[in-house]
Order: structure tokens, then C-alpha cells, then sequence
């Protein structure tokens, strides 16, 4: 993208995974998972692609996929329970212990989304960079509006109002929306507390495909499904 700004994509990929393990360089259709978030940074055309990683092992392959990894990730923000701003905490730290500038806006790019529309991040940097107001912006897919709740006894219970219906249609609901896949969000002053991506949040709708997250095997399976067979996905993947 052309601007002046400093635009950093993160592809945060530690090496833990309990679902799936090792699923961040599992071979998806003869590519590591995390390879996919490099390639779509790269038409991004971002300032630079760092991967955020504990592992040499996944570094070798980041870097012969074209990211940077500068620094290995420390164990506090490797753990099971760490959360994004731990990584952030992380960044932040090996930035000023490498002397690297702090961007004006972080691309943060989950390796386990494989399908990304371009148009809609590059909005959403756009519109970070256009209106100052806003302190991120998200890629959203529709998502099922009418879910339950489990409890102990196996009973379920609406978290939507029913109207104390058996079956309800879903546009009477409602639309909703999942996250997660792509977050663009400012970078300067340091952004690393648990609120970094603000209150005044842009939403940009994507398609259902994008919205696909690999967690465990089955989700591998299907994604990979869909690739050697739906022509339809090609155009998400770069």
C-alpha cells in the first residue's frame, strides 16, 4: 500500500498448539499453515512481515517464506494462557532491544485463517489512516445468530430471545457477526494493554469462507478440502 505511514503485519505463530499440534507449519495442499499469512502480507505490500515465534524451527521456515523474525518470542507470551497483548508486550520489548521502530499500524494476521479477501484489509488500513477517530478495524463474517448454552445437565438454553418459541427463523434474531481473522490496529504511542485495539472499532464485512478457522484436525480437513476442490476459494488465497 502507498502511504506514509509505517505498516507492520504480525503473524503471530508459537510453536504449542494443543488441538493440532505443531499446526502453525502442518502442510496445508504443500504449504506450512502460517506460509499462507506471509504470502497475503506480501500483496499487502506492507513495511515489513515479522513472525512471532518461540521456535527456531518455525523462524528457519517463516524466514524462507519471506517474514522476518528478528527475535524469538519469550515463554511468558508462549504459554498456553498468554493473550494477544502479551505478545504485543513481547514485540514491543525485542523492538526497542533491536532498535526497531514502532509502526503507526500493526496488521495483526492469525495463521490459522487461510482465506482473507485483500480489498477489505486494505480498507481497513485505508480507513485507519483517513479517520483518526477510529482505534481499529476488524474483518467480520455473518455468523449464526442462534446459539445455546450447555449446562451440567446437559440442558440447553437460548443465548438469544426465543420469544419463548420451539423454532425461531434466523432473521427474526437478527445479524451478528465473528471476528478474529484480521485485526488492523494503531501501533503509536505503545499499544500493548488489554483494551489495544480501542473503542471506536471498524467493522468490515468478508465472506463466510474467511471466517474459517483452523483449531483441530476436522477444521484442517475441511480447509483442505476446499482447497483441492472449491475453485470459489482461489481468489482468497495469494
Amino acid at each position: 500500500m502507498n502511504s506514509s505511514k509505517k505498516i507492520y503485519a504480525i503473524i503471530p505463530a508459537r510453536s504449542g498448539s494443543k488441538g493440532l499440534p505443531n499446526k502453525n507449519i502442518k502442510l496445508l495442499n504443500g504449504h506450512p499453515l502460517l506460509a499462507y499469512s506471509i504470502n497475503f502480507a506480501k500483496v499487502l505490500n506492507v513495511n515489513r512481515i515479522i513472525c512471532s515465534t518461540d521456535s527456531e524451527e518455525y523462524a528457519k521456515i517463516a524466514i524462507n517464506y519471506g517474514a522476518e523474525v528478528p527475535f524469538l518470542r519469550g515463554t511468558n507470551s508462549s504459554a498456553d494462557n498468554a493473550m494477544e497483548e502479551d505478545i504485543l508486550k513481547d514485540l514491543y520489548a525485542g523492538f526497542i532491544d533491536h532498535n526497531i521502530d514502532f509502526p503507526d499500524l500493526f496488521v495483526w494476521l492469525r495463521p490459522t485463517f487461510v482465506f482473507r479477501k485483500l480489498e477489505a484489509v486494505q480498507q481497513c488500513i485505508s480507513k485507519l489512516i483517513e479517520d483518526t477517530r477510529l482505534s481499529a478495524a476488524r474483518t467480520i463474517c455473518e455468523s449464526e445468530s442462534r446459539l445455546y448454552r450447555l449446562d451440567s445437565n446437559s440442558e440447553l438454553s437460548p443465548i438469544f430471545d426465543d420469544h419463548g418459541k420451539s423454532m425461531i427463523r434466523r432473521q427474526d434474531v437478527g445479524t451478528f457477526y465473528k471476528v478474529y481473522s484480521t485485526d488492523v490496529f494503531r501501533g503509536k504511542p505503545r499499544n500493548d494493554g488489554s483494551n489495544f485495539l480501542g473503542n471506536n472499532i471498524l467493522g468490515v464485512s468478508v465472506p463466510k469462507v474467511c471466517g474459517l478457522d483452523i483449531d483441530d484436525l476436522e477444521d484442517f480437513q475441511l480447509i483442505e478440502t476446499l482447497l483441492k476442490h472449491e475453485e470459489g476459494v482461489q481468489k482468497y488465497i495469494y
